[in-house]
């Protein structure tokens, strides 16, 4: 029988939403014309993290009661 572990949904989305934050971060510094829209995709992709994250919370909370 197949045993590994795969990833999660959430923890894949968790481990690109990193990348993106680290990479954009790192291309902010390097490039000090395009630092305002790196950090507006850092921006975009932290609220896309949290905004999917939180129906789900909702949702689970609800079913329990």
């Amino acid at each position: 029988m197949l045993s590994k572990k795969f990833l999660s949904k959430d923890e894949v989305l968790g481990i690109v939403m990193l990348i993106t934050v680290i990479g954009s971060l790192i291309l902010a510094v390097i490039d000090e014309k395009s630092r305002p829209q790196f950090l507006d995709l850092t921006k975009f992709a932290v609220g896309t993290y949290v905004g999917l994250l939180i129906p789900r919370s909702r949702l689970n909370e609800s079913e329990r009661n």
